[in-house]
């Protein structure tokens, strides 16, 4: 495996990384691999995977990426839509496989608590004064639901079936759907404002 200096490499252009890693160049690899580390853990944080640990979709994303960059071709589209949509194809798999998984019963099924949102912030490397602020809004989001909105919320977050909320919230699982709907939408624009 050829190897090239450090300060080549981050002067090499992505199109020449690409055919380096295909080349199985490992040191053009870990720099193409930084490179799209933050949309890795986007679309981790972005559709849930909590069954699978952030370094295991870390992992998952690495040979993603490896086999991605051995079959690209530039005439196709620009590399990181072509690596996104490889990392989706992979989620969907994840969820089919969490799919043909028995369901945990609710029992023993844990809420999500503040500890655990400061600790995946800090996964991701957010800076302490990032995740104080992080818990703010997180904060005022939750005040800003209703406390239907919030019982659909955190309910179906933490794992919760939508039928076993509806027949514990005394109503339609439509309506916590809606719910639930109306929570996600206040959140989001709560953290990208």
């Amino acid at each position: 495996m050829r190897l090239m200096s450090p300060r080549l490499i981050q002067t090499t252009p992505e199109s020449e990384l690409i055919k380096q890693v295909a080349g199985k160049d490992s040191a053009s690899f870990v720099i193409l691999y930084r490179q799209y580390l933050p949309l890795i853990c986007k679309l981790w944080y972005q559709f849930h995977l909590d069954e699978v640990p952030l370094d295991d979709w870390k992992q998952e994303a690495a040979v993603v990426l490896y086999r991605t960059a051995c079959s690209y071709s530039c005439h196709e589209s620009r590399f990181c839509w072509y690596l996104r949509q490889a990392l989706m194809n992979k989620i969907r798999d994840l969820y089919r496989q969490q799919a043909a998984q028995k369901r945990i019963p609710t029992n023993q099924v844990e809420m999500i608590t503040e500890v655990q949102i400061d600790q995946r912030l800090v996964d991701i490397d957010f800076q302490p004064d990032e995740v104080s602020h992080f818990r703010l809004l997180y904060q005022q989001f939750l005040q800003e639901c209703s406390h239907l909105e919030k019982d659909a919320f955190l309910g179906i977050n933490s794992g919760e079936r939508l039928e076993n909320l509806a027949r514990q919230l005394c109503c339609s699982p439509l309506t916590i759907r809606s719910a639930f709907e109306r929570a996600r939408k206040k959140f989001k624009q709560r953290i990208l404002n």
